[in-house]
């Protein structure tokens, strides 16, 4: 039986996330006697004893969030896979998210939504913060949409200034769409438009990333986010660590996290448009993404002609009617893929598909994957 060594913050979302990527794996293909580093509060010292209870130990493989002590493990030529990448380096195989397709994901969600206004919220220097920023800033540009950002230049810091941030908020154009960088800083915000007396989605949205769920229902409104598959990069770090402890070389040191989808909640439950004809295409959409419905199905809810709605719709959310039908029951059909206990067929049944001998086909022409195998790679 292998010995595996973890060390990282149970405490939050993204940790939890990780254990059960560690307890997926172990329960599945090995028989890992796993062990915990004490919590926090139950050190003696501030990492002080690291070093000596590794040696205590003596673990075939280590994972480890914390930089400082994964270095002290690569002189004693312990595997190891660092659970964070940041200050990492190309010997520690470790995770890394796809922050572009985060940025990509937070500005289309915003698009759908009508948002003309953009801003982010981030750490200054951070490298998934800045990754974020780059990507909807690039995204944005494609569409000539600015984007408002207020990033602090304090080194790695999360402290910040609520008046500073009050003034900066009063002073954007409304309503707008605020991506902020982690799931903590959303809230951050949201305590901020409260002291404010901004009105939450209606004249700011706020989007974090991460989806640590009680972090994000704990506050009012409850907190929209990108939920990422943390879960399966877990897993498959623990496919890495177990051929390192084999001696054999990784190919890839870099673990890639993904985003999955906007799980939506108050903060960002709107919709920004004045056009009150294309709110009403919209309400209906989403309010019926469990039956098939067409094009004419959406007119006939407004109150204009059909070349008039095509018109002002593509205008506010750069979607024709038909696309964001799809996307939207696209959408939902990701969602409920989440939920294990439901099969392909029975989502299909839920979406109101009639022919669920054709759900592969079209899943797989829009998100390049099939619905079984986007699970796999999501869950």
């Amino acid at each position: 039986m292998k010995k595996v060594f973890i060390q990282l913050e149970s405490g939050r979302g993204y940790g939890r996330d990780i254990l059960k990527g560690i307890y997926n794996y172990n329960n599945r293909f090995s028989e890992w006697e796993i062990i915990f580093e004490p919590s926090y509060y139950l050190k003696t010292s501030n990492n002080s004893n690291f070093i000596h209870l590794i040696s205590e130990i003596k673990p075939d493989g280590c994972i480890i969030e914390n930089y400082e002590n994964a270095k002290k493990v690569i002189d004693l030529n312990i595997p190891l896979i660092q659970t964070s990448s940041l200050n990492s380096t190309h010997k520690i195989p470790c995770l890394k998210g796809n922050y572009d397709a985060d940025g990509k994901m937070a500005f289309e969600y915003f698009l759908s939504k009508g948002f003309k206004n953009l801003a982010f919220f981030g750490i200054h220097k951070v490298i998934w913060s800045d990754g974020r920023l780059e990507s909807l800033q690039k995204n944005a540009f494609s569409k000539n949409i600015k984007v408002h950002n207020y990033t602090p230049k304090k080194k790695r810091s999360i402290s910040h200034d609520l008046k500073e941030i009050i003034s900066w908020l009063k002073s954007l154009p409304k309503p707008i769409g605020i991506f902020c960088c982690n799931d903590d800083l959303g809230i951050i915000l949201i305590n901020a438009c409260s002291m404010a007396k901004l009105k939450i989605p209606y004249e700011i949205a706020i989007l974090g990333v991460d989806n640590d769920e009680l972090l994000c229902s704990v506050v009012h409104p409850k907190l929209s986010s990108i939920a990422r598959n943390h879960t399966v990069a877990a897993f498959n770090a623990c496919e890495i660590l177990n051929k390192m402890m084999l001696g054999i070389n990784p190919e890839n040191h870099i673990i890639p996290t993904e985003p999955i989808n906007v799980i939506e909640r108050s903060s960002t439950d709107t919709i920004a448009s004045n056009d009150k004809e294309v709110i009403k295409a919209l309400h209906f959409i989403r309010n019926n993404t469990q039956v098939n419905i067409t094009v004419n199905d959406v007119v006939n809810s407004t109150n204009i002609s059909r070349r008039n709605l095509y018109t002002r719709f593509k205008k506010t959310t750069n979607r024709t009617i038909l696309e964001d039908i799809q996307f939207q029951k696209i959408k939902k059909f990701k969602v409920l893929l989440t939920n294990q206990k439901l099969s392909v067929k029975e989502i299909a049944f839920q979406l109101g598909f009639e022919d669920v001998s054709h759900i592969s086909r079209w899943f797989s022409a829009i998100e390049g994957t099939t619905p079984v195998r986007w699970r796999k790679n999501n869950m």
